[in-house]
């Protein structure tokens, strides 16, 4: 039933050019959980920030190829464990200027096997907490997932899902109610 429901949500197609992608995991369960991750203090960009899996799109790849590979190398979950469901509006990471693309993926486990270079830890919480948690700010909104500030690119894609959620059925709880 989640599936559905989430698939009527989501766009069909990629709406503008984008640089890279991101996997938006959701693992359907009594309580449906979202996983992001911590990024490594190392990495060149956005290190230490919450973030979607993914990274940049290579040459011959689609948005969903990119994502799926990047989501395999961070966490280790075979692309074959993911059924993409659609795709959440592009995102700019305001600081690079990259187009990301959020891609919706619901996964079967969360027998995850980071990649330390590039994730310092995941992070899986409850997608309603997450989406209740949505504060608006001066720099705009921003959510909590297992007690980690979620905000820039990874708040604009959370909050997509989330205006999409309360524009069609009133509420986020009501959502999760007819589930």
């Amino acid at each position: 039933m989640l599936v559905k429901k989430l698939e009527e949500l989501l766009d069909k197609k990629v709406t503008k050019k984008t640089d890279a992608a991101v996997v938006v995991p959701v693992f359907d369960e009594k309580c449906p959980k979202l996983v992001m991750i911590k990024r490594s203090k190392g990495l060149n960009r956005s290190a230490g920030h919450i973030a979607f899996p993914g990274g940049m799109i290579e040459d011959g790849e689609n948005e969903v190829e990119a994502a799926l590979r990047e989501f395999e190398e961070e966490l280790g979950i075979n692309p074959d464990c993911v059924n993409v469901l659609g795709f959440l509006r592009p995102r700019e990471v305001h600081e690079y200027r990259i187009m990301i693309c959020p891609v919706v993926g619901m996964i079967r486990t969360l027998d995850f096997e980071p990649d330390g270079r590039e994730v310092s830890r995941v992070l899986v919480d409850e997608l309603r907490k997450v989406l209740k948690s949505r504060r608006v700010t001066d720099w705009g909104p921003n959510f909590e997932c297992a007690g980690h500030l979620v905000w820039g690119a990874s708040s604009r894609v959370l909050d997509d899902l989330y205006l999409r959620i309360v524009r069609k059925y009133g509420s986020v709880d009501a959502f999760f109610d007819a589930v």
